[in-house]
């Protein structure tokens, strides 16, 4: 007789949960249910940034965003959180914090400035505004191959790995340079009280060189080291 019951225990425990176990579970379900139907942007932004970590769950609830309807568009430093996010239009934007080579410190320094200054005009006010030691030359690479520079307008992609020569810094690692003389350069003002304070300014920005944009398929290759996914 034991062996019996024992035997149809452990048939029963391949798929039962007991009635405390499943009611949660349906409480959960119908919460879950509302919250899609109803804030369905809102619930979808949620579940990516829960899966962040998982390409495969990042594609697959993708997918069932364009199923939905819902547009989920690329990371882009004027309007990405840290996390998956809900614009005004009610489309889906990529967090910062799921590109590869950028710290959280890096995107507070970005979110951060942009909160209290206003949006970006372009990559030359982004490295005299944001902190370079927290958005260092690395964070701001990997941001522009994930294509959330290319909202900046006078810059594409294949501006910033530009380099004139083998052997001779990027375009970024001008960029990046160019910004830090600019932030000391103010810096200098402050503490100067005879100082121009618009001293930073008087520093010329670095010209844009002369290089032919990416193909759509460099862009998705450098976009699948980065993100994970084309």
């Amino acid at each position: 007789v034991c062996e019996k019951v024992w035997t149809d225990w452990e048939a029963f425990a391949q798929y039962a949960f007991n009635k405390s176990h499943s009611t949660c579970y349906a409480f959960v379900a119908y919460q879950t249910a509302w919250l899609k139907a109803n804030y369905p942007a809102e619930y979808m932004a949620s579940v990516l940034t829960h899966a962040q970590g998982t390409i495969d769950k990042i594609t697959f609830f993708m997918e069932e965003c364009r199923r939905m309807g819902i547009p989920v568009l690329g990371p882009d430093v004027n309007e990405s959180s840290l996390q998956f996010s809900v614009n005004k239009q009610g489309q889906v934007r990529f967090g910062l914090g799921a590109v590869k080579g950028v710290g959280g410190a890096a995107v507070e320094a970005i979110t951060q400035e942009r909160g209290e200054a206003g949006p970006f005009s372009d990559v030359f006010d982004l490295v005299r505004r944001v902190n370079l030691r927290a958005a260092n030359r690395k964070a701001l690479e990997s941001l522009a191959l994930a294509g959330a520079l290319d909202g900046l307008p006078r810059s594409h992609r294949a501006h910033f790995f530009h380099s004139p020569g083998e052997g001779k810094p990027t375009f970024m690692e001008t960029l990046v340079r160019y910004g830090q003389q600019s932030q000391d350069s103010a810096d200098s003002a402050q503490v100067n009280m005879f100082g121009d304070a618009d001293s930073g300014a008087m520093i010329p920005e670095p010209p844009l060189p002369a290089t032919e944009a990416w193909s759509a398929l460099e862009k998705l290759h450098h976009e699948k080291d980065v993100i994970g996914f084309y």
